[in-house]
């Protein structure tokens, strides 16, 4: 058995018995020594900041100081992850939720919806916690290799998600639309391959193809949303859903919408955004 997959289920395993506070601080330290070990992937997050900070006098301190944050960010965030399987009900999550007026009430509509977010903050998380409220949710996932997906999908479904991979999206917008369900879409990157060009921060990244023409011709309401490590520290974490639009442009309309979105969130959580892959256009 491959050592990832190892890794995994040993850190499905602790979750259950090591104490919460303890895990996160762990995890604080586990975050902080891979931001000097692993090196490739620093190399990753440092790029990705040189786009979003393009053109802004920030200081080395501080880039550094980010690129730190979030390696740590993201072992907090799989502590959370880890939990998740024995997670039910909405008194389970640490969430302070900022949820527009009508965003809960979306399937009104009676054609399904579709939730744009991206891999910023805790996406697993975000899910599983509308599914505790009682959203019937659905999600589009990453096909990786089947050992660390099956582990995936039996952890995420044990909290009411019904997951699909990526090369099922036509049924999974059809089990959408056909039962009126919630479909969670990461949308900041084309994992396919086939994505669109588009202008992202200071440079050019693909986003998924396909995505806008399904919105625009099917008029399928969107909620654009997120769930990040709170900053103020009141809960866990800070969810936002902001209100239900049904999208009347073209869809390279939709893709600059949806990318100005992304723009402004991340460089809100530019610590949280964990984008691992070097992906930019040269």
């Amino acid at each position: 058995m491959r050592l990832s997959i190892q890794l995994l289920k040993c850190g499905v395993f602790l979750a259950r018995f090591v104490p919460f506070k303890v895990a996160d601080k762990t995890a604080v330290l586990l975050g902080s020594l891979s931001s000097h070990v692993l090196v490739g992937r620093r190399h990753t997050i440092e790029k990705n900041l040189y786009y979003i900070f393009s053109g802004k006098n920030i200081e080395r301190e501080h880039f550094n100081r980010i690129v730190k944050a979030t390696f740590v960010n993201y072992a907090r965030i799989m502590v959370d992850f880890f939990r998740l399987g024995s997670m039910s009900k909405k008194e389970d999550f640490d969430v302070e939720a900022d949820i527009a007026e009508g965003a809960l009430n979306v399937l009104s509509h009676k054609r399904g919806c579709v939730l744009i977010t991206m891999h910023l903050g805790n996406w697993d998380y975000a899910g599983a916690y509308l599914a505790a409220i009682g959203q019937p949710m659905s999600a589009l996932v990453e096909e990786t290799d089947p050992d660390i997906l099956a582990l995936y999908t039996r952890h995420r479904e044990r909290t009411g998600m019904k997951t699909f991979p990526l090369p099922r999206a036509a049924y999974a917008f059809v089990d959408t639309i056909k039962n009126n369900r919630i479909l969670a879409i990461l949308a900041d990157r084309d994992i396919v391959g086939n994505g669109t060009p588009i202008g992202f921060f200071s440079g050019r990244r693909k986003i998924p193809s396909g995505l806008a023409t399904i919105i625009v011709r099917k008029k399928l309401p969107v909620l654009f949303g997120y769930m990040v490590l709170n900053p103020s520290h009141k809960r866990r974490y800070l969810g936002i859903i902001e209100p239900p639009i049904i999208f009347e442009g073209d869809e390279n309309e939709f893709n600059q919408l949806m990318v100005n979105k992304f723009e402004e969130i991340i460089r809100r959580y530019p610590d949280q955004w964990f984008v691992f892959q070097p992906k930019w256009i040269e």
